[in-house]
């Protein structure tokens, strides 16, 4: 049955050292974000209250605000405005995502941690923590396969905040032995987030053979000029400088269209996130406009060259 939403009792103040952290392996620490609400609490003090679920007399554990509850012990302090809810160990673990889902402030790879949780420590079947959830069976299973693909190096980077969260479902697409290759490369060659995602796509789209030669020298891939498709010289023998260049777009775009064509091929877009998935799609949708004008002027274009194509 999908776990409700909870009953909350009125906030009380809490002692800290009465605050269990069994469910922090579920959240992902974000630097940024531990940062911030830092200097929020020096300056303003505890906003919202902490939730806690009782699972035993006397026995609180932390459900959210494990930010706050970081924040309070660096500052010293010692209670916390708590408000409890009366839950199993297994709705606990539901409760997390719903008390993050407005907002969209748990990740993909924090409801992945979650959901492989109550799989492979609930013993909960797919349908079981679908109906939990409120969520079907495929959205459970993709959550599942993302955390098994993941080497466990990559899931305890991505837990300690060493590696933004986002790039969980990208490294998954990757055998694992990359995934530690590409870890390394990233701590050593100080790779950004958008430089990292390059090297993803690198490895997703290159031929095996280029594999190493990528991860020893990320930083040669990530400042290369875009690549343009190379035009065999005979092919332009002849032409004029206007007829080069339409020749060179038609290539580069022959190269994008089969480029493109493995990149979905090879993609689920079920596996990311709601947000994420929206926005592909739309962006699929759109491109499909373009690529219908485009394939009208290229057939009027090829005119009678079109039973070359046959």
């Amino acid at each position: 049955m999908t776990v409700s939403a909870p009953a909350f009792q009125e906030s009380v103040s809490t002692p800290i050292t009465g605050i269990g952290e069994r469910f922090a392996p579920l959240r992902i620490v974000d630097p940024t974000a531990e940062r911030a609400m830092l200097c929020s609490m020096q300056k303003y003090g505890q906003i919202a209250p902490v939730v806690v679920c009782r699972i035993a007399p006397g026995k609180q554990e932390l459900l959210d605000g494990f930010k706050r509850l970081r924040a309070a012990r660096q500052l010293g302090l010692c209670e916390l405005n708590a408000m409890a809810i009366d839950v199993s160990l297994r709705a606990a673990k539901a409760c997390m995502l719903q008390l993050n889902r407005v907002g969209r402030a748990i990740s993909a790879m924090e409801e992945a941690l979650v959901v492989y949780s109550l799989h492979n420590e609930d013993g909960l079947s797919q349908v079981e923590i679908g109906t939990l959830l409120g969520r079907h069976k495929s959205w459970v299973c993709r959550r599942i396969s993302l955390i098994e693909r993941l080497s466990d190096e990559v899931q305890e980077s991505i837990r300690l905040g060493l590696l933004p969260a986002s790039f969980g479902v990208e490294m998954a697409q990757l055998r694992q032995r990359n995934q530690g290759l590409l870890l390394e490369s990233i701590r050593e060659h100080g790779l950004t987030a958008l430089e990292t995602r390059k090297v993803v796509a690198a490895l997703q789209n290159r031929p095996q053979w280029e594999h190493d030669a990528i991860l020893r020298d990320p930083r040669g891939l990530v400042t290369a000029p875009e690549q343009e498709a190379l035009v065999d010289p005979h092919d332009e023998k002849g032409l004029s400088y206007n007829a080069k260049r339409i020749q060179q777009r038609l290539c580069t775009l022959d190269m994008n269209s089969l480029e493109v064509t493995l990149i979905l091929s090879g993609t689920e877009l079920g596996q990311f996130d709601i947000h994420e998935e929206g926005r592909l799609r739309s962006k699929c949708a759109k491109v499909l406009v373009s690529i219908g004008k485009v394939v009208k002027e290229l057939r009027e274009a090829a005119g009678g060259g079109t039973e070359l194509l046959s």
